[in-house]
């Protein structure tokens, strides 16, 4: 069977047969790569908002979806489970990013007035402690929103909650924020 008589055998095939497949054919695998490739991509993109480090997960989200293929049960769909993987490898690496920042730090604007300087780096520190200090429902909702700018739809489908309750969490968060934060209004 030549090479293009193989893979449109497999075009054919449903996610789930694929899956089946892939435990002993690589290049039924592929078939699934070639799917939904756009797709992970997309979903890492929205998350980490870098279109290298969306590439690196989304091949990140292949080699561990292909190690896992003797785990999966069927019980969602090949794309939701692909979408939970590549979303778990982004937020994780976003947190990364925020745990150790390498050149996302901004280039500081010429030094105007030193009492000013050390009056908005404070602020940064409090701000970021506040952050730090909100319980994990609550503060992880709220920086995809006002750190990564995500959407609240975006954020539902990341974290699998609902809608509602990331709205409640933001909201939440905020409240807490502005609350730690008065002594600098």
């Amino acid at each position: 069977m030549g090479l293009s008589e193989q893979y449109s055998r497999y075009a054919a095939l449903s996610d789930t047969e694929l899956v089946e497949l892939s435990l002993a054919e690589l290049e039924a695998f592929g078939e699934l790569v070639r799917r939904h490739q756009d797709f992970v991509y997309g979903a890492a993109l929205r998350i980490v908002r870098n279109p290298v480090m969306a590439q690196d997960l989304a091949q990140e989200t292949f080699v561990r979806a292909h190690r896992a293929l003797p785990g999966f049960r069927g019980q969602s769909q090949v794309r939701s489970w692909l979408y939970r993987i590549a979303t778990n490898l982004a937020l994780n690496a976003v947190q990364r990013r925020r745990e150790y920042p390498t050149d996302d730090i901004p280039d500081r604007p010429a030094r105007r007035d030193p009492a000013t300087d050390a009056e908005a780096i404070a602020l940064r520190h409090e701000l970021e402690a506040a952050v730090a200090q909100l319980p994990e429902k609550l503060r992880k909702p709220l920086v995809l929103r006002e750190f990564d700018g995500m959407s609240y739809q975006e954020i539902a489908d990341a974290l699998e909650l609902p809608l509602n309750t990331v709205r409640t969490r933001i909201l939440r968060g905020r409240r807490a924020l502005r609350d730690r934060m008065e002594p600098w209004r």
